[in-house]
């Protein structure tokens, strides 16, 4: 009986290592009110690096996260529209409400993907991490989402993101 226990204990533990969350998000909405940040490296979920095109009709892809009384506020630019929508961070995990868009066209069939792409990431977001590097005067926010793909944004700083090298950037490439 007592062997019985112990093997079922076992069993348990190993499955839920196989199943292990992903990490829990370290920021809360207060310490994200009135920060902006700018989309510098996109991991797939197949670890390949999206490629992130500058240019065309639309600027960098961005997120501003903000307070309007009690609601949280997400918004910025997908690429080619901006975009605004409501989140909650909660028990260490994040929820994107479905966001607005504006309805402009993008110039290129690439760039329109882009967008789509990053909305779709956007909307299934379920963990943020900030991490500080004060040497190097970089503040980064990881955005996962529950396929797996990592968003890594650089805090905009006084109007102006820190260089890409600076970050591991992959823009352009």
């Amino acid at each position: 009986m007592r062997r019985a226990v112990v093997i079922a204990c076992l069993a348990t533990w190993a499955l839920a290592g196989c199943s292990m969350p992903k990490p829990m998000s370290n920021v809360s909405a207060e310490d994200l009110a009135g920060t902006g940040w700018e989309l510098q490296h996109w991991e797939q979920n197949n670890g390949a690096a999206y490629p992130l095109m500058p240019g065309g009709n639309g600027g960098p892809i961005s997120i501003r996260f903000s307070r309007d009384g009690a609601a949280n506020i997400l918004s910025g630019s997908a690429g080619c529209n901006r975009y605004r929508g409501g989140y909650t961070l909660a028990s260490g995990y994040l929820q994107v409400m479905p966001a607005a868009t504006t309805r402009m066209a993008c110039l290129s069939p690439e760039r329109a993907k882009l967008e789509q792409d990053y909305l779709a990431v956007l909307a299934s977001a379920t963990t943020l991490t900030r991490e500080v590097d004060p040497g190097r005067n970089v503040d980064t926010l990881t955005l996962a989402s529950s396929a797996g793909d990592e968003l890594l944004f650089v805090r905009v700083m006084n109007g102006e993101a820190p260089e890409p090298a600076s970050v591991g950037n992959t823009v352009g490439q």
